[in-house]
């Protein structure tokens, strides 16, 4: 097992016991988002269709499966995405790094009325497969925009869009982008906008952009999710940070070495087993 690994398991564990169900949370409205979705179990028969069309996607081995392997995060992140759009019923989404598409299906299929999810990916061809999955279900509520990430702003304030939730994928961007991102999409948060940033803990870089975003005027309140960060721009809750649990799942292909070491002394086991029952 890895420094790293061990490392990350220890402050998630911690976490788990020191933070979970709102513990110490003494807002009314953190405390509801906390227990009531972040928290929250419950799945939807639309998981299982995303999660279908992610295997058939990292079955391909081709650039697609490596991408989706690499930048795509796990069933429960994307639950929670569908989950805060559901919560606070979204209408228009922005998602900022598309990757292959799978977290931009989670945020998609909770929209509320006739939303959209704008999603900005600067790399031509990445998207391609799911767009196609959007053709054989016959949904127009993703627009996926094939562009440089300094165009999006335009785009978005030519339509004169208001956005709900801002979603920056940083799993799929460069530093430099998310940081310049998340300076560029303050224009297009309102006091009830919601603001999810990916990646908050990955290193030092990240960290200190995190925590540019907590002290910046417009943010007020903040919740540390470990694997990602929320912010709420609504100026009636109290300017503070919160620390919750959240377990973010694992990414799909990490710790195969581990796994197959697991399996090899359960397979011993069994056959030691088998052999001293005849």
């Amino acid at each position: 097992m890895s420094k790293l690994y061990k490392h990350i398991h220890g402050i998630t564990l911690y976490r788990k016991f020191r933070y979970r169900k709102g513990y110490g949370v003494h807002s009314p409205f953190i405390y509801s988002f906390i227990t009531k979705v972040v928290e929250e179990k419950h799945s939807f028969y639309v998981f299982d269709e995303i999660e279908k069309f992610r295997k058939k996607m990292i079955a391909d081995n081709g650039l697609l499966s490596d991408l989706t392997l690499k930048e795509t995060q796990h069933r429960n992140y994307g639950a929670l995405l569908f989950r805060i759009v559901n919560f606070f019923r979204c209408s228009c989404v922005i998602q900022f790094g598309g990757s292959t598409g799978i977290m931009s299906l989670y945020l998609t299929a909770a929209l509320h009325g006739h939303g959209c999810c704008y999603v900005f990916e600067k790399r031509k061809g990445v998207s391609c497969m799911v767009k196609n999955f959007l053709k054989d279900h016959s949904k127009n509520n993703l627009q996926i925009i094939e562009t440089e990430y300094a165009n999006a702003q335009d785009i978005l304030s030519y339509g004169a869009v208001s956005a709900d939730l801002i979603f920056i994928n940083k799993r799929s961007l460069e530093f430099s982008e998310a940081e310049k991102i998340f300076s560029s999409c303050l224009s297009l948060a309102g006091k009830k906008t919601i603001l999810i940033i990916d990646h908050i803990n990955v290193d030092k870089e990240m960290k200190d952009l995190w925590q540019k975003i907590k002290n910046h005027p417009k943010s007020q309140a903040t919740l540390d999710l470990y694997a990602l960060g929320i912010v709420f721009f609504d100026n009636n809750l109290p300017k503070k940070h919160y620390i919750t649990y959240f377990n973010y799942g694992k990414k799909q292909n990490i710790h195969k070495n581990r796994r197959r070491r697991f399996n090899f002394i359960s397979w011993r086991k069994k056959s030691f087993k088998n052999k001293h029952s005849h």
